[in-house]
Parts: structure tokens; C-alpha cells; sequence
């Protein structure tokens, strides 16, 4: 090892750090006594350390200082025990634990098919708003007219006669509805027999008699007017309008007035008439 120029041999070396522990040694122990400690220190300032054998000792080797007294610190409070006299308090529950004891599960299921059955018979006692109970029957004029409460069935070109025919098939096809709504006529007043059309309309009224009137309600929709502008269409229609009034009063069938409502109403036909748009 040189220093300074100069080669030390090893023992040389082992002496140099014996003298700088030393020297760490006397610091320790003097900062250890302005603090207090210098009872857990072995070695005291001043003290020659025995001689031992420099060459033997190893760079690796440490020092090792004894733990601190804990008694130097504060102490922690101790819990104060209970009295002994003290009255015992009881812990009471009044609600039962969730246990599989308590919980059954096949009561529980019971119940739930009890609640279900009582829901299903509350709901077939109840009315279902979209029941198709309203049938409308007639020619094509009508054929655009359905919603959810009413089946209408329509046949192109249709006389009275041809509605007289039909009537009983459609109403056994449809065993649900408690309304019959007719509307026809129309295409009779192309013919120009006012007689002859008003014995077929005879013959529907005597048709309808046969019915069960406290389990069905007839209505007649009259004749909606023409848009085509043609003069003698109008006089024809609105003559079987007029007389069908009357007939439905006489009879106590309720009539529906549409020549009011459709008059100069072209948005509500479909393209020149008589066909009806949705609208």
C-alpha cells in the first residue's frame, strides 16, 4: 500500500486504523457523556486497550454497542382494570339471526307460487283496454280505417245485398266484439233506384232484428259525400243520408253522421275519393 510515496507494509497499515478507531472511540464516548449515556459505553477516554495482535486483525470486523436502557424513555400508561363491583350489562338482540334454521326456503317458495296464482287471477279479472270488441263492416271505403280496438272488414264494391250475405259468417268469425258498425249504400246509389235501395236496407234492418241487441250495438255509418264534384253523385247521397237518419231513429239503431264531417274535407280521402286516407 504506498502513501505518500512510500510502500507501508501491512502491519503498518493495521496500526494507522487501530489509532483511528481509537480516536472515534474517545468522540463516542465524549457526545455519549454530554447526553448521559456514558455508562453503556465498555471503553472510557484515556483507558489503554489491552495490547493485542495488530496482524491479526481484519478490516471486516465491527463494533458493536449494547442496546440503550428503555427505562431512559417514558413509560406507557397502564389501563385501569375494571372494577370488580361493576353491575354486568346484558346485550340482548330482539331481531332472529339469518340462519338456514330460521330462513326456509321451501315456506318461502310457497308463498311466492301463492302471490303469482293471486297476481295471474287479478289480471284475467281485469278488462285489457286493447280488446278488439268493435267490428266494422262495409265496403272498400273503409278499408283503411283499424286501430287496436276494432277489426274492420271490408269488401270491395259491396251492395247491401252483398253485406246481408256475410253478415251472420263475420259476426260468428269475430265472437268477441260487442259493437257492429255497418257502412254501406254507396255504391247502390250508382244505379239511381231509390225504391229499390231502400227495400235492401229494409231487409238488413229486419237482418239485424234477429240479433241480440243487449249483446251487440248496431251502429249505421251513413254515406260520406263525394269530392269528384259530380252533382247528381251528391243528391243521391245526401237523399240516402237523409232518409237513413229518420229509419235509424224509428228503429232505435244509433246513426253516424258523416256528411257533415267529411264535407270539403279532401285531406281525409285517399287521392279523389270515396276511398278514406288514414287520417
Amino acid at each position: 500500500m504506498a502513501e505518500g510515496g512510500r510502500q507501508t507494509s501491512p502491519c503498518e497499515s493495521c496500526r494507522m486504523y487501530q489509532q483511528e478507531i481509537s480516536l472515534l472511540r474517545d468522540k463516542i464516548y465524549a457526545l455519549e457523556t454530554e447526553r448521559g449515556l456514558n455508562d453503556t459505553l465498555p471503553v472510557e477516554p484515556g483507558k489503554k486497550t489491552e495490547k493485542t495482535d495488530t496482524c491479526n486483525l481484519k478490516l471486516n470486523d465491527t463494533i458493536t454497542f449494547p442496546k440503550l436502557n428503555r427505562q431512559l424513555g417514558a413509560r406507557p400508561k397502564q389501563r385501569q382494570h375494571a372494577r370488580k363491583n361493576a353491575p354486568e350489562i346484558k346485550l340482548t338482540n330482539r331481531f332472529s339471526p339469518l340462519s338456514e334454521n330460521v330462513y326456509n326456503k321451501q315456506k318461502m317458495s310457497e308463498k311466492n307460487k301463492e302471490h303469482e296464482v293471486k297476481t295471474k287471477m287479478e289480471r284475467n279479472t281485469v278488462p285489457s283496454v286493447k280488446a278488439r270488441d268493435t267490428l266494422l263492416l262495409g265496403d272498400g271505403a273503409i278499408s283503411n280505417i283499424n286501430n287496436e280496438i276494432m277489426t274492420t272488414v271490408t269488401y270491395p264494391s259491396a251492395t247491401v245485398s252483398d253485406i246481408i250475405d256475410v253478415l251472420n259468417k263475420e259476426i260468428t268469425n269475430n265472437p268477441g266484439i260487442n259493437k257492429l258498425v255497418l257502412h254501406v249504400g254507396a255504391v247502390d246509389t250508382r244505379n239511381g233506384e231509390s225504391e229499390v235501395l231502400k227495400e235492401k236496407f229494409n231487409k238488413l234492418f229486419e237482418r239485424l232484428d234477429c240479433l241480440d241487441k243487449d249483446a251487440i250495438q248496431i251502429f249505421i255509418s251513413g254515406p260520406i259525400p263525394n269530392i269528384d264534384g259530380r252533382i247528381n253523385k251528391f243528391s243521391r247521397l245526401f237523399q240516402l243520408n237523409t232518409w237513413l237518419s229518420k229509419v235509424c231513429k224509428s228503429r232505435g239503431l244509433t246513426f253516424i253522421e258523416n256528411f257533415n264531417l267529411f264535407w270539403k274535407r279532401d285531406d281525409l280521402f285517399k287521392g279523389n275519393g270515396p276511398h278514406l286516407s288514414r287520417g
